[in-house]
């Protein structure tokens, strides 16, 4: 038509001015309509017409099976483990290695201790023997001189007096036998036993098969009235500077496990892991460190001369409540602990 669509300049103006404010509204499906009689806009209308198709016919060319495909199937390899399985494995061998080592130098310092004193024993039973055949003699001789009644007196008595010096040399010897068996023991508990330990300030458990000593910084120990105590330091704020050593005094058990327990209070230290079985007459160390988050963090402190050194945040503060109890499992399946009390002293400065 000559005066619609882009041929009707007046519309064509008010799209220029008004874009599409210059059209029909559209509805809720967003179209926009028009009548038949407005064809300002340049859109003839129309019946729309819905083609119509065979159904039937349509299912028949679609509903196919396809059965020629081949399933795709994953394909089988070789067993096989997670290689965080297999490093964990390797790292506990490279663990149960070292311990033997450990246990077989043990083992081989015990055997060369026993191998010396049997040797000392074995010597002085010969001696002993010695002595046993010097006796023998002796009576043999005072048997002879009983049956010679024509000796002289001077030959008994000489005869006696040999038998009585031999006796005595042969009880000599047995007590020196014993002297050094006690001997040996008392060593063994000097060095392994209980009251050796305890005399140096460890603990003892109730079974008194093991001691724990604690190893606290140097000071005034009555201030802190605990086992365990420390202090902050402004030289060193990180370094609690307290280790406990676990000693097994036992002569024939092995302390299979050991752990440290801390309880009661905020939890202001822990005991560092370390070595996890005791062998007899043995001992280990286990380090203690500070539970920073606990005790308020360390912060950079910002007076001058002072740069990169941190102290602990918050007030000065006492922490008594914790306790620590330390359980061990011996190779016969029998159990025991020791509870110590503790006590920090965190500073600021």
């Amino acid at each position: 038509m000559k005066n619609s669509g882009l041929k009707n300049e007046l519309q064509v103006a008010k799209i220029f001015v008004s874009g599409s404010d210059a059209l029909p509204e559209t509805n809720d499906d967003g179209v926009r309509l028009f009548k038949e009689s407005d064809l300002t806009d340049g859109i003839i209308s129309g019946k729309l017409t819905r083609p119509k198709y065979n159904t039937k016919e349509l299912e028949k060319s679609v509903d196919t099976t396809i059965f020629e495909l081949l399933p795709n199937n994953a394909p089988i390899g070789p067993p096989m483990v997670l290689r965080s399985i297999y490093e964990d494995a390797l790292k506990r061998l490279d663990e149960l290695n070292a311990l033997l080592e450990r246990l077989n130098v043990a083992i081989g310092e015990r055997d060369s201790t026993i191998a010396e004193l049997q040797s000392i024993i074995d010597q002085i039973r010969i001696e002993l023997e010695n002595e046993q055949l010097k006796a023998n003699i002796a009576a043999e001789q005072s048997q002879i001189a009983n049956g010679q009644i024509g000796e002289t007196t001077i030959d008994l008595q000489n005869a006696i007096q040999n038998s009585i010096n031999e006796a005595i040399a042969r009880v000599s010897l047995t007590a020196r036998v014993d002297a050094l068996l006690q001997e040996n023991e008392s060593l063994r508990e000097q060095l392994f036993g209980l009251s050796a330990q305890t005399a140096e300030g460890a603990s003892s458990g109730t079974s008194n098969n093991f001691t724990a000593t604690p190893n606290n910084p140097d000071g005034d120990a009555a201030q802190f009235e605990a086992n365990i105590w420390a202090k902050t330091s402004y030289k060193n704020p990180l370094d609690m500077g307290v280790s406990i050593e676990v000693n097994n005094v036992t002569t024939d058990l092995t302390i299979d496990s050991i752990s440290f327990t801390v309880s009661g209070g905020e939890g202001w230290f822990k005991v560092n892991s370390g070595q996890t079985s005791i062998a007899p007459e043995t001992g280990a160390t286990y380090e203690c460190e500070f539970v920073d988050n606990v005790i308020n963090g360390l912060k950079p402190r910002k007076k001058s001369g002072a740069f990169g050194i941190k102290y602990w945040s918050g007030r000065a503060t006492n922490y008594t409540s914790d306790s620590l109890k330390i359980s061990v499992t011996f190779s016969d399946g029998s159990t025991d602990e020791i509870i110590w009390s503790t006590n920090l002293r965190k500073n600021r400065g």
